[in-house]
């Protein structure tokens, strides 16, 4: 059985997916947190997220992260601090693969979206910087709805600005929580292997599985291509 036509809208997710947050981590290191401390603290931040989400609450981006760093920094760290280390957010720069799998989007012929936890003003910066900003038609943040992906909020805004149906879109990331909000929507799913290295059975499983991204996109844009 083939799959079906290739996807009219690609959403991306950006934070680990197409931003690489080693600048983040050379800070950390920087102000004296043990190396490794990025991926402890970036679970919690989204734990933290998503529970206030699921409590009916909303806090942003920055507002979650900086509360998370004092906790993972057990005091450590003064204001300063925390605020000079997640300046490393306005530093980074694209995964090799990352352009690539724009640009593989664009070939297909579909449009580009962009679809963060974090702030719009961020994302957009870090498109300037990558060289591709002029080839994601819309930048859209759960700011926009208040509420943290993987609920439902953040997908609907996509499907309501693409103006298509959810089976006709396809979200890209590295987290599977991030792809099982996007299922649960009806949006197809692609799964790059580079962070979590196997997909985490709890959630709905993607369509397409590959080790970089730009190869996701073109197995969704394969018409011989059926699910992992």
């Amino acid at each position: 059985m083939t799959s079906p036509i290739a996807p009219e809208v690609f959403v991306f997710d950006v934070v680990g997916t197409l931003a690489d947050l080693q600048p983040v981590e050379d800070r950390m290191q920087a102000r004296g947190l043990p190396a490794g401390s990025l991926d402890p603290w970036f679970r919690h931040m989204l734990r933290d997220a998503m529970a206030l989400t699921l409590a009916g609450d909303y806090l942003p981006f920055a507002d979650v992260a900086a509360s998370v760093l004092r906790s993972h920094a057990r005091g450590a760290l003064s204001d300063d601090d925390v605020e000079w280390i997640l300046g490393g957010f306005s530093e980074t720069r694209p995964h090799p693969d990352a352009v690539p799998a724009v640009d593989a989007a664009l070939e297909s012929g579909a449009r580009v979206f962009a679809l963060s936890n974090g702030a719009a003003s961020s994302t957009e910066g870090f498109l300037d910087r990558a060289g591709i900003r002029d080839r994601v038609e819309q930048i859209l943040s759960i700011d926009d709805v208040r509420a943290w992906k993987p609920s439902p909020g953040p997908y609907r805004l996509a499907v309501e600005r693409a103006g298509v149906p959810a089976s006709s879109m396809a979200m890209i990331a590295v987290h599977s929580w991030d792809l099982h909000g996007a299922d649960r929507v009806g949006l197809r799913t692609g799964w790059c292997s580079r962070e979590e290295t196997v997909p985490t059975a709890a959630f709905a499983r993607p369509n397409v599985v590959a080790d970089r991204l730009d190869d996701v996109v073109r197995k969704l844009t394969t018409p011989s291509v059926t699910s992992e």
